[in-house]
């Protein structure tokens, strides 16, 4: 056909008589003509997909014709929605086989969907599909999903999960430090919460264990330094997402927006140039840039290079666990990353807005948004002299406090000179550990 995509149905009612189709093979020849071309010769082709199917039952019914027509409608139709795998049944299923010596091409004994012998068997009476899979992963009689998914929780909120190995709790992966402790969330987590994650995150986060202060005495760092039996609060950076959502939620300007495609906030220029595509990196303008860090755009062989800096996983190779570190390229990005930098400048403007006048106040103030409590006497000198010392700075050079506060043309130059030591001093406040690090 000339419109080129259409996908037409064959159907062979019939092989030959007295044959069956285990016993008969016969040639397919499939021919296309184009009216719109002279020579047949010059016809090309691409075959989207070519399937053989049973034909539809109730062959001398009439409403079988409509049925044919409304599933090669279903067939053909062209959606922007994500594709979704299904189960493979009747002439759809697929024969799996053991390949010998690992050879894709010699396919050796047939075999079966079945769990491995080490595990619980399937639950009686579920099908041996996905669904008897998904039944399997939540049996009662399978603590290991629950475990796993208990650990994980646990990891999310203390660092450290109750087994280390994230990735791996079997023969090979780190013991459990508390297995009984591990056990009877597991149990919980299954008959009481009944698979609930945030009620099991809710018994984690009210119990005294997570509630305990999270410092710590020189003897007890020393016996215990990870923490690992539970003598005190956690104490850990948070992860990328979760420091650039606080940044942007503690500057004022998080947007709630939910779902959509990915969206591109600032990104220095030439990171996709290696190993580059074609593509390009347009940032976002307006609220779009200020969306919730699960909201970027990630592109596999070249992610964001801030969030990479705070361990972002790799996207080349499946990574089951983050290893949480703390390097200087990370006060780097910080202080410096222009994404930062904008939180900081809104966060200064904000507490301006809000009546804070005097550095004293506006630095209070910062600090009591960042945090969540009051910041203390020698902490407020600390920041008071960098307020002064960079207040100094911009009367010396006022090009770059009119670089760092571009909209602020109509002010003033003193005023713009203290809104430019503000940020400067806001964009400390977001450096402190007290802001990248929860307890």
């Amino acid at each position: 056909k000339t419109a080129g995509r259409e996908i037409h149905a064959l159907d062979f009612p019939a092989i030959l008589p007295g044959n069956t189709p285990e016993k008969s093979w016969r040639d397919v020849w499939l021919i296309y003509e184009n009216p719109a071309l002279k020579s047949p010769d010059a016809v090309g082709l691409t075959f989207d997909w070519l399937a053989f199917r049973e034909a539809l039952p109730g062959r001398d019914k009439a409403e079988r014709d409509k049925a044919e027509a409304d599933m090669m409608q279903l067939l053909r139709a062209e959606t922007d929605f994500t594709p979704v795998m299904f189960e493979g049944v009747g002439a759809f299923e697929r024969a799996t086989h053991v390949f010998e010596r690992g050879n894709w091409l010699v396919p050796g004994e047939k075999v079966q969907a079945r769990t491995p012998r080490i595990l619980p068997p399937m639950p009686a009476g579920a099908p041996t599909n996905r669904l008897g899979l998904a039944q399997w992963l939540c049996d009662t009689q399978n603590p290991l999903t629950a475990r796993t998914m208990v650990n994980r929780l646990w990891e999310q909120l203390f660092g450290l999960g109750l087994v280390e190995t994230l990735e791996d709790l079997g023969s090979q992966g780190i013991a459990p430090v508390h297995p009984e402790l591990l056990d009877h969330l597991a149990w919980k987590f299954m008959h009481e919460h009944r698979w609930s994650i945030k009620k099991m995150l809710r018994e984690i986060v009210l119990s005294a264990t997570y509630r305990q202060d999270a410092r710590v005495s020189e003897d007890l760092l020393a016996r215990d330094p990870r923490n690992e039996l539970l003598a005190r609060g956690p104490r850990v950076r948070l992860s990328a997402e979760q420091l650039r959502d606080k940044a942007l939620a503690v500057a004022g300007v998080l947007s709630e927006k939910m779902e959509g495609p990915g969206v591109m906030p600032y990104q220095p220029a030439g990171v996709w140039k290696s190993p580059w595509s074609g593509d390009y990196w347009k940032q976002s303008e307006g609220e779009d840039q200020y969306r919730r860090a699960v909201y970027t755009f990630v592109k596999r062989t070249s992610p964001y290079p801030a969030a990479v800096t705070f361990d972002l996983a790799p996207r080349e190779v499946c990574a089951a666990r983050r290893i949480r570190t703390n390097t200087p390229l990370q006060a780097l990005t910080t202080l410096n990353d222009s994404a930062m930098v904008d939180m900081a400048r809104h966060l200064a403007l904000r507490v301006e807005k809000d009546g804070a006048s005097d550095p004293a106040e506006q630095i209070s103030m910062m600090y009591r948004r960042a945090v969540g409590w009051d910041i203390t006497p020698e902490k407020r000198r600390a920041l008071e002299e960098l307020y002064q010392r960079s207040l100094d700075y911009y009367r010396r050079s006022p090009a770059d406090a009119r670089r760092l506060l571009p909209l602020s043309e109509e002010v003033a130059d003193e005023e713009l000179y203290r809104r430019a030591a503000a940020v400067v001093t806001a964009n400390a406040v977001l450096n402190l550990d007290d802001f990248l690090v929860k307890g």
